[in-house]
C-alpha cells in the first residue's frame, strides 16, 4: 500500500489548555452522544469515542493541547508506518469561533512541527539552491552548444545547397 495516499480521520479540538478545549466541547459532545445512542445502542462508543476523556486516553484524537495533538499523530505514525494526509473529523462540538481558534492552533503549531516528515524535501532543495551555480553553468553550455551545432549544421547545408549550383 502506498502510504502516500493513506488518510487518518480523527477527532480533534485543540485550545490554549485541556481545560479550555474540555470546556469548548462538552456541551455539543452531550448532544452528539444524545444522537449517537438515537443510531446505535452503544453510541459513541461503537466507534472509540464514548468520552472525551476516552478520546485522549485511547489516543483516537485529542481533545486537549497542540502537544497532545502532535502525540496523537505521532502515534498514528508510528502504527501505521506513515500516511499521507491527517482529516480533522468536523464535528461541530464547539462553537464557530473556538473551532477556527482550534484550526488556526493545529494550523500554526502541530502541522509545521509535524511536517518535518518532508525533511528529505527540505534537504533536496538545500542542495539544489547550493549547487545551483554549476547547474545553470552546465545548462547554459548545453544551451550555447545546441545552438552552435545548429547554426554549423545550417551553414554546412548552405554549402552543400551553393556546391550543387
Amino acid at each position: 500500500m502506498d502510504r502516500g495516499v493513506y488518510r487518518v480521520m480523527a477527532p480533534f479540538h485543540i485550545a490554549e489548555s485541556r481545560v479550555k478545549a474540555r470546556e469548548n466541547v462538552r456541551a455539543g459532545f452531550e448532544k452528539w452522544q444524545l444522537y449517537s445512542y438515537s443510531v446505535n445502542p452503544e453510541g459513541g462508543a461503537a466507534i472509540g469515542m464514548p468520552s472525551i476523556e476516552a478520546i485522549n486516553e485511547g489516543g483516537r484524537g485529542a481533545i486537549g493541547t497542540p502537544d497532545d495533538a502532535l502525540r496523537v499523530l505521532e502515534n498514528y505514525w508510528a502504527k501505521t508506518g506513515g500516511f499521507g494526509c491527517i482529516l480533522l473529523l468536523a464535528h461541530d462540538w464547539a462553537e464557530w469561533e473556538a473551532t477556527k481558534r482550534s484550526y488556526e492552533l493545529f494550523a500554526r503549531y502541530v502541522l509545521p512541527r509535524f511536517e518535518e516528515r518532508n525533511a528529505w524535501r527540505s534537504q533536496s532543495m538545500d542542495w539544489m539552491r547550493a549547487n545551483r551555480g554549476a547547474f545553470s553553468a552546465k545548462r547554459k553550455a548545453a544551451v550555447a552548444s545546441a545552438v552552435e551545432r545548429h547554426f554549423a549544421a545550417e551553414e554546412r547545408r548552405r554549402e552543400g545547397l551553393e556546391a550543387t549550383k
